[in-house]
């Protein structure tokens, strides 16, 4: 290598600028002369060299992270240290990526070579994000062709500077200087010889400067492969030129791999100097582990291979891909079987191995190769249709997802390896998760659970398997209804995962033992850990994801509760519109039920009845930890209506039973009977520390003796009944007292009860109703337009918001149009005075 000072010197005033980008067809030493300018400058720079498995959004932002991480540009204080890309990045992860780049104390270079990989619009629109706004970030990009960022407005602005294949020329002075470097003395005509022969090419000087004197000449506009095979190939023996034909199917190649492509131990020697010596392969790293082909002398040599010895193309690759599953690469393993076209590899690795990326930053670049599988066209196989029943059930096509998963487990043999059954029965949880079905997600992720315990060899993908299993179990017994072993689980699961990188099932185990802690009655532990959940997964950028539903759901239900109707409005909103990476059924219909209540606290029969007619038919099949909250939902909105409750189809807790059946005896005129139905409501709600149902049980007795003129029973009813209340601050049932008189003897007993509770029902009941009910959302929002919204009543413009989310103006009047469209309205005004009658805004 020659030092290029007038090249360094325009890539260190390129770097001034948001965007460079160095474009030159291949070996025109793009990746060279700008690795020698990051060697020579003084700039923090973080240095990303592309594959084609980048070209999805979670593994391109994942190792973009790690490349900012490892430039020592980042402060141990800034986000990006404990940023984290889910499995398929969200807009919400992108607007927290961009305000931690904001912070940056000081600018850092990006170079992201071979950006030519980069071909995905959502990949693509994610780079433009870093040029849209003024972050301490600037871009090289290196690329064999122009690539697809959108540049006009950058070079309008003076903020771009282009690099081409005239500037990386090599002139006289470099290519006399290469030559002495080489020990060749040349004169000046031999000097213009090799540039008239060239243009300056740099590969093709190179390749003049081994044989100066006989070499014809090669320009940029020439194939390059045959003077390749001509002055590199032919010149080795037979024995190394296999060496090299073998070993170029990985883009990076060791020692290791070598032996492992050519097994008998006779292949590394002679590898190991060729590319010790040779200028077309590069050392990666300092430690002489890893070698890089040059990619001209990799692609001749894999269409060389390809086209004279397929066999032989098709055994490197078969066992390139053996190689690297066991050294913890399987999506190289699986891009390897997929070009030689090994369907039965390609499976064999994803079972083994691969599938586990899917809960990864690797899910995209998995999906995009198991989509390449024919299916229809390859012969029935357990195997096959397990890369199927995956790519459906990713897709959220959960019916054909479970179909798949049968004709797997019909096709399996006997003696099916255990990592086989594991996965079989993993995705026959997922998928009944996704239809709802409690049952088979408990039984077969019990199932996968037993197979990974019993098996005696554990491959790589058992960790994830592992998670996936224990998690998909303890969610089938949640809503299965046991509650006390889910939360056990639950509770394993998250401590098995404590110290790991973050995972959405460990921030799904958490979001679950929030809401159990909330259908516990423990309101002040639901609170603290949801609200813990919510912290982490928007600090991680995860928030919109499904894993965070049942996290706000249990904030809302803490808020349902406490009498905080506009709380639980705003919880429950963001719980619907958390719904990136699956569905899951029961969480809908708890979120729809809660809304109910909210509903009925308001005085809104047309809002509560949209949210029972959302939730859905309540029927034997719906998960049993719906029944009381169905049974409050559905009797409380007949009572606002002036209807008698329907009989429950879900039986609901006996507590329960008996205070309606109370409330029934009194509405009929039957104050005894009442109170004897009371009393037992209390007497069992104390013994199961349902507070509160034993509230409400306390309530109906106070009625009761209101209602035969027992004032002095009646204050006792009511003093027990804020006294039960006090401890967890449930404010809800006395909001629901209806009788006036009733209601008058609640407020002057609250002051003989000063403390958080009467206060919050005080200024709870100091609520008055609005003149009309509002007309209940049809479509729910996003969490995107949620976030717009809460943005709409400051005085900022349209731009200003879009500056503050990282979006373009476009991007917001298309959000704003969408938001007014579900709102019902034509304007911003109209858009928050519509909102806070919903609740969705302060």
């Amino acid at each position: 290598m020659v030092r290029r000072p007038a090249l360094e010197q325009l890539l260190e005033r390129a770097a001034d600028q948001r965007l460079t980008i160095v474009s030159a067809g291949p070996g025109w030493g793009k990746t060279v002369a700008v690795a020698q300018w990051v060697a020579a400058t003084e700039r923090q720079v973080a240095w990303l060299s592309l594959e084609p498995h980048d070209d999805a959004p979670g593994a391109f932002w994942s190792d973009v992270l790690e490349a900012l991480r490892g430039s020592g540009a980042v402060p141990e204080d800034n986000p990006l240290r404990h940023l984290r890309v889910p499995a398929a990045a969200s807009h919400e992860f992108r607007s927290q990526l961009l305000r931690a780049l904001e912070d940056l104390p000081e600018p850092v270079v990006l170079v992201l070579d071979d950006f030519h990989y980069v071909q995905r619009p959502d990949v693509v629109d994610g780079v433009e994000d870093l040029l849209r706004y003024p972050l301490p970030l600037r871009l090289v990009l290196v690329t064999r062709v122009d690539p697809l960022v959108r540049v006009h407005r950058l070079r309008v602005e003076g903020e771009l500077e282009e690099v081409v294949a005239a500037d990386l020329a090599f002139d006289a002075p470099t290519v006399a200087a290469l030559a002495a470097a080489r020990g060749l003395q040349l004169t000046s005509q031999d000097v213009a010889r090799v540039l008239e022969d060239t243009d300056g090419w740099p590969v093709g000087v190179r390749l003049q400067l081994r044989s100066p004197g006989g070499s014809r000449a090669t320009r940029p506009d020439q194939d390059a492969s045959d003077y390749l095979v001509a002055e590199v190939l032919t010149r080795l023996d037979p024995a190394m030129q296999r060496v090299l034909l073998m070993t170029c199917v990985t883009r990076f190649t060791c020692a290791d791999l070598v032996e492992a492509i050519l097994p008998g131990g006779d292949a590394v020697a002679p590898w190991r100097a060729f590319a010790e010596r040779n200028d077309f392969v590069n050392p990666l790293g300092s430690d002489g582990t890893w070698f890089r082909y040059h990619p001209l002398l990799r692609e001749m040599l894999l269409g060389r291979l390809s086209a004279d010895d397929p066999d032989a193309w098709r055994l490197a690759h078969r066992n390139a891909a053996t190689w690297l599953v066991g050294h913890g690469e399987p999506v190289r393993a699986l891009e390897l079987a997929a070009r030689i076209e090994d369907w039965a590899l390609f499976c064999q690795v994803f079972v083994d191995s691969a599938a586990g990326g899917l809960v990864s930053v690797d899910r995209e670049p998995v999906l995009d190769l198991v989509e390449r599988v024919p299916v229809a066209d390859l012969a029935p196989d357990a195997g096959v249709e397990l890369c199927a029943g995956a790519l459906a059930v990713l897709r959220g096509r959960f019916h054909a997802g479970a179909a798949h998963v049968a004709r797997a487990r019909e096709l399996a043999p006997p003696d099916a390896p255990p990592q086989l059954v594991a996965l079989l029965e993993i995705l026959a949880a997922s998928a009944a998760r996704g239809l709802g079905d409690a049952a088979t997600t408990t039984s077969s992720g019990a199932a996968a659970l037993v197979v990974l315990d019993a098996a005696p060899l554990p491959t790589p993908a058992w960790p994830a398997y592992r998670t996936l299993a224990a998690n998909a179990h303890a969610v089938g017994l949640f809503w299965s209804g046991d509650l006390v072993e889910a939360r056990e689980r639950l509770e394993a699961l998250v401590r098995a995962t404590a110290g790991a990188p973050p995972l959405l099932p460990a921030l799904n185990a958490r979001s679950y033992l929030a809401l159990a802690a909330a259908l516990a009655g423990d309101l002040a532990l639901a609170a603290r850990e949801a609200q813990r959940v919510i912290a982490d997964a928007r600090e991680l950028g995860w928030g919109s994801y499904l894993q965070c539903r049942c996290a706000y759901t249990a904030v809302a239900w803490v808020a349902v509760l406490r009498g905080e109707a506009d709380e639980a409005d705003r919880m429950l909103a963001m719980a619907l519109a958390s719904d990136l990476g699956g569905e899951e059924p029961p969480t809908e219909t708890n979120i729809h039920l809660l809304q109910a209540l909210v509903a009925v606290q308001r005085g809104r029969s047309r809002a509560a009845r949209a949210a029972l007619r959302a939730a859905g038919e309540i029927c034997a099949s719906t998960s049993p930890v719906l029944a009381d909250l169905a049974w409050r939902a559905t009797a409380e909105t007949a009572q606002l209506v002036g209807e008698q409750p329907p009989a429950p189809v879900l039986e609901p807790s006996s507590t329960l039973l008996l205070v309606a059946e109370a409330r029934a005896h009194l509405m009929r005129g039957e104050p005894r009977e009442a109170l004897r139905v009371a009393r037992l409501a209390q007497e069992q709600a104390r013994t199961e520390a349902d507070e509160q149902t034993e509230v409400e049980a306390w309530l109906v007795t106070a009625a009761a003796h209101e209602h035969t003129g027992d004032h002095p029973r009646c204050d006792q009813a009511l003093d027990h009944a804020i006294e039960v209340a006090a401890v967890s601050v449930l404010v809800r049932p006395f909001l629901l007292v209806g009788a006036p008189v009733l209601a008058a003897r609640l407020h002057a007993r609250l002051d003989r009860h000063p403390g958080e509770l009467a206060d919050h029902v005080r200024r709870m009941g100091h609520h008055e109703s609005a003149a009309r009910e509002p007309e209940p959302l049809i479509d729910p929002l996003t969490s995107r337009e949620l976030a717009i919204l809460g943005a709409l009543p400051t005085m900022q413009t349209n731009s200003e918001i879009a500056a503050d989310f990282y979006v373009s103006v476009n991007t917001v009047k298309a959000h704003l149009k969408a938001l007014y469209r579900k709102l019902g309205v034509e304007s911003r005004r109209e858009a928050v005075r519509r909102a806070r009658e919903l609740g969705l805004l302060d």
